[in-house]
């Protein structure tokens, strides 16, 4: 009685130290799953801008492979890794030549004239939207979902008065609005699921 108790006892402490050898990894498969998702949705979103501002696509992009590196580094074999690698090396030659449509353009002068641009303050007020959107991604990223909520809501609303304010005055299916818009939707997607 007293050995099978022991067994009984081994058996238990065996599998408790499994379980806790195997949480971590399995903890950080999750993040490295959340951060496959939030990079694959930032290329998207790069790829609506190569038109409109390469010069921020590029910097985005610039964002994203430090975000593909930390990737690689938590999970080397994680299943997403080729797709993403792959679209990466795609948008960077995209970028590259957007950028040199941009500078032909500017050289030109064809391209200012064919492109309505926005109110500065439209501008300053979308990249405080862009930096409250980044902070969600980021505290959603370190599990503060109550802080990711706090932040995305902030960004909706300041996005939702600049709309009304200069909706009249931005050019026709403004891609920076709607990718704002999209990325929003989609991390509010990742808070509901938590």
């Amino acid at each position: 009685m007293r050995s099978e108790q022991c067994f009984s006892d081994r058996v238990r402490v065996r599998l408790l130290a499994a379980a806790t050898a195997v949480l971590p990894v399995v903890a950080m498969a999750q993040g490295a799953d959340e951060l496959a998702s939030t990079i694959e949705q930032s290329l998207e979103g790069i790829e609506f801008r190569l038109d409109v501002r390469p010069e921020q696509a590029a910097q985005d992009l610039e964002v994203q492979g430090r975000q593909l590196e930390l990737l690689e580094e938590q999970e080397p074999e994680h299943p997403a890794l080729p797709g993403l690698r792959a679209r990466f090396a795609e948008l960077q030659d995209e970028v590259a030549a957007a950028l040199a449509d941009a500078a032909r353009d500017a050289a030109t002068g064809r391209g200012s004239a064919q492109v309505r641009t926005v109110p500065p303050a439209f501008a300053t007020g979308m990249e405080q939207v862009d930096a409250l959107q980044r902070q969600a991604e980021a505290e959603f990223l370190r599990g503060d979902t109550a802080q990711a909520a706090d932040h995305l809501a902030e960004a909706e609303a300041r996005m939702t008065a600049l709309e009304q304010r200069y909706g009249a005055d931005l050019p026709p299916g403004h891609v920076p609005l709607l990718v704002a818009k999209e990325k929003i939707a989609a991390l509010k997607d990742q808070l509901a699921t938590q």
